[in-house]
C-alpha cells in the first residue's frame, strides 16, 4: 500500500511538471527577497531576518480569495513550532532602511524564566539559478509555572510546576532555475521536548502533601519531525500554460512510538485566456500509521482498514477577470478511500467588484472543504493532546461571507467581513477525565458536535504614516449554535488585537502591542467552567547600533495577568527577553 500511495504521487507531479519543458521563453532573474525580524510573544518569536533569501515557500493548503475569521485559538502555551501561531507582525530590529545589510545572520535572545532564542541563515552557494542555503532555530524555556487557588478553588496552596519547553529545527534549502520552471526543494528537521505541566488531579495530590513544586519528569512528551519536500513551478510568463506541482512527506514520531507518515500533493494547473482562465486543483493525502503495540487509536466506523487511508480533492474552476472586477465558479469533489467516509461535493464560487476605483471593494463567496486533521496539524493547534486521541477529519459544506474594503482616508485602510459555515463532525479539545476514578488529567481528548453553525464577523483598520509609524486594529466575533453540545470549548468569543510601531529615529523603533480574548470555556469534569479573558500587553524597542549589530528587548504580559490558554496551562506572567541580532 505504503508504495502504491508513493507511485501515485510521484507520477502525478511529474506528468504535469514536464508536460511544460519544451516551452520556450525568458523569465526573470532570481531576486532576492529582504525579510525583517518580527518579534514577537515570549517563547515564540518569528524571525525573518533582513537579507534573508526565500528559497522555498512551505506547502500550503490551496486556498481561495476569501476573507475568513480565524476560528482557532490565538494562542497556545509553546507552540510546537514557531511561527506557525498568528503573530503580532511587530517591526524590525533593523530600521526599514538599513536593508543592504549582508545575507548571514544570526539572533541570539536570553529571559526570564530560563528561556533561550537562537536563530541562524547562511547562503551555502548563489550563483544566477542556484541558491542553496542553511537555517536553523532554537526556541526554549526551562522556568516554573505557579498554578495558583485564585485559578484552581481545589489548591491548598501555590505549587510550582516546571514549564520545559525545547524546540530546535534545521531547514536545508534549494532551488534551480531552468528556462522555463523553477525546481525547488528542502529537507527540514524539527525536535521538540517538553513536559504537560498543566494542572489536574495528580497536582492536586502533590498540593494536599504539602509538596511546593514539580519538575514533572514523568510526564514528559517528543514530537520529531521530518519533512523533505520537491516543487516545481513554471516560469514562463508568456506561456498560455501555467503550473505549479509539488510533492511533500511528513513524518512525525512520538516519544511513545506513535508515528504517522503523511503523502501530501498538490498539482495546479491553469490555461490563460485573454481576460480569463480555467484552473483545475488536484490535492490529495496519504496516511500511514505505524502504532505502539497494543494500541488502536482510531475511532472511526472502518476499523479494520484505517492505518492507511487516502483522501482526493478535484477543484475545477473557471475565472473570469474585466475592469470591473473579477469571478470564480467552480466545484471541489472530495473522495475518500479506506476511510468509512462518504465522499462530498461543494460549490467553490467567489469574486470582488469594484464600487469606486482603488478605493471601495466588496466581495463575496460560497464554498465549503474538506479537512485531514493529520497528528502533524493536531499537535501544532494543541501540543497536549493525548496520543490515543485520533481527530476525525472535518466537512464543512457550506462557507458564506461577505465583506467590503474600503480606503476610507488618505492613510487609512479598513476591511469589514461577515460569514456563516456549517460544519459537520467540527472537533472541540477537552481535558482527559477518567470516570471510574473521577480524575481529571492534563492532557487532551476531543468531543464532536454532528452538525454546528459558526457565524463569523470581523474589522481590521491600519494607519500608516510614511515610515515612521504604523497602528494596526484587528476586532472578531464568533458565535457558535450547536447541535448536542453544550459550548464551543476553549474556543473564543471575542477577540481584539492592538499593534503599534513608532521610528522616533533612524536608530531606535518602539513598539506596543495588546491583544485580548474573551469567551472562552472548558469542560472539566462534567462542569462547565469559564477561562479567565486574556489581556496580553507587550512593549518592545529596538536599537541599531551598526549596519551589522543591533539590540533588542521585549516585555511581554506587561501588566503580569494569569490566564489560560488551555485550561490547567497557565502562562507566565510578567516575562522579558532581550539579546543581539547580527549580519555578515
Amino acid at each position: 500500500m505504503k508504495r502504491l500511495f508513493i507511485t501515485l504521487s510521484i507520477i502525478g507531479l511529474t506528468s504535469i511538471s514536464f508536460a511544460q519543458e519544451g516551452t520556450q521563453a525568458t523569465g526573470k532573474q532570481d531576486t532576492t527577497i529582504l525579510k525583517n525580524i518580527e518579534v514577537v510573544k515570549e517563547y515564540n518569536p518569528v524571525i525573518k531576518e533582513s537579507g534573508k533569501i526565500s528559497t522555498m515557500p512551505e506547502l500550503k493548503d490551496i486556498k481561495t480569495e476569501k476573507k475568513n475569521s480565524d476560528i482557532s485559538v490565538w494562542t497556545v502555551p509553546y507552540p510546537i513550532k514557531p511561527g506557525e501561531t498568528q503573530t503580532l507582525d511587530f517591526a524590525s530590529v533593523e530600521p526599514e532602511k538599513r536593508k543592504f545589510a549582508k545575507e548571514r545572520h544570526a539572533k541570539l535572545g536570553f529571559g526570564n524564566y530560563a528561556s533561550f532564542y537562537g536563530d541562524f541563515y547562511t547562503p551555502l552557494f548563489k550563483n544566477e539559478k542556484n541558491i542553496l542555503d542553511f537555517s536553523a532555530n532554537h526556541n526554549s524555556t526551562f522556568g516554573k509555572v505557579k498554578l495558583t487557588p485564585k485559578l484552581y478553588e481545589e489548591l491548598p496552596s501555590e505549587l510550582a510546576s516546571r514549564a520545559t519547553f525545547n524546540d530546535t529545527e534545521g531547514k536545508l534549502s534549494y532551488s534551480h532555475k531552468f528556462k522555463s520552471m523553477k525546481l525547488s526543494t528542502f529537507v527540514l528537521g524539527n525536535y521538540t521536548l517538553f513536559k504537560r505541566y498543566g494542572y489536574d488531579d495528580e497536582k492536586l495530590d502533590l498540593a494536599n502533601n504539602g509538596i511546593k513544586e514539580t519538575d514533572n519528569d514523568s510526564l514528559k512528551q517528543s514530537y520529531f519531525r521530518l519533512c523533505p519536500n520537491i516543487r516545481f513551478t513554471s516560469n514562463n510568463y508568456l506561456s498560455k500554460w501555467d503550473y505549479d506541482c509539488q510533492v511533500n512527506y511528513q513524518l512525525l514520531k512520538t516519544r511513545d512510538e506513535l508515528s504517522e507518515h503523511t503523502i501530501h500533493t498538490i498539482l495546479k494547473g491553469s490555461y490563460k485566456f485573454d481576460k480569463s482562465s480555467f484552473n483545475l486543483i488536484y490535492d490529495m493525502h496519504n496516511i500511514i500509521m505505524d502504532l505502539p503495540e497494543g494500541n488502536d487509536i482510531y475511532t472511526f466506523e472502518n476499523r479494520e482498514t484505517l492505518n492507511n487511508y487516502t483522501m482526493i480533492k478535484l477543484i475545477p474552476s473557471y475565472r473570469f477577470r474585466v475592469e470591473l472586477g473579477e469571478i470564480n465558479v467552480g466545484v471541489k469533489g472530495t473522495f475518500c478511500i479506506n476511510q468509512g467516509k462518504k465522499g462530498s461535493v461543494t460549490p467553490d464560487v467567489y469574486g470582488k467588484v469594484r464600487l469606486i476605483r482603488d478605493l471601495m471593494y466588496v466581495y463575496a463567496g460560497v464554498t465549503g472543504d474538506y479537512t485531514v486533521n493529520n497528528y502533524q496539524k493536531i499537535t501544532k493547534e494543541n501540543p497536549y493532546i493525548s496520543t490515543d486521541t485520533r481527530v476525525e477529519d472535518t466537512y464543512m459544506p457550506i462557507d458564506a461571507y461577505v465583506g467590503l474594503s474600503a480606503k476610507i482616508a488618505r492613510r487609512i485602510g479598513m476591511d469589514v467581513h461577515a460569514g456563516y459555515k456549517l460544519i459537520e463532525n467540527p472537533y472541540f479539545f477537552v481535558n482527559r477525565y477518567d470516570t471510574l476514578t473521577d480524575r481529571i488529567r492534563n492532557t487532551f481528548d476531543v468531543v464532536y458536535d454532528e452538525k454546528a453553525g459558526l457565524f463569523n464577523a470581523g474589522i481590521r483598520l491600519n494607519y500608516q504614516y510614511m515610515e515612521r509609524f504604523n497602528a494596526t486594529f484587528i476586532g472578531e466575533f464568533n458565535k457558535w449554535a450547536l447541535s448536542n453540545i453544550e459550548e464551543a470549548w476553549h474556543k473564543p468569543k471575542w477577540k481584539m488585537n492592538v499593534q503599534t510601531s513608532y521610528l522616533p529615529t533612524e536608530f531606535l523603533k518602539i513598539r506596543l502591542g495588546y491583544l485580548l480574548e474573551t469567551g472562552k470555556r472548558a469542560l472539566v469534569k462534567t462542569s462547565n467552567v469559564a477561562l479567565p479573558n486574556s489581556h496580553d500587553l507587550f512593549v518592545g524597542a529596538d536599537f541599531s547600533l551598526f549596519d551589522w549589530l543591533s539590540f533588542y528587548v521585549n516585555f511581554d504580559n506587561v501588566i503580569s495577568q494569569e490566564y489560560e490558554n488551555w485550561y490547567g496551562y497557565t502562562c507566565h506572567r510578567f516575562n522579558v527577553m532581550g539579546g543581539a541580532s547580527i549580519v555578515f
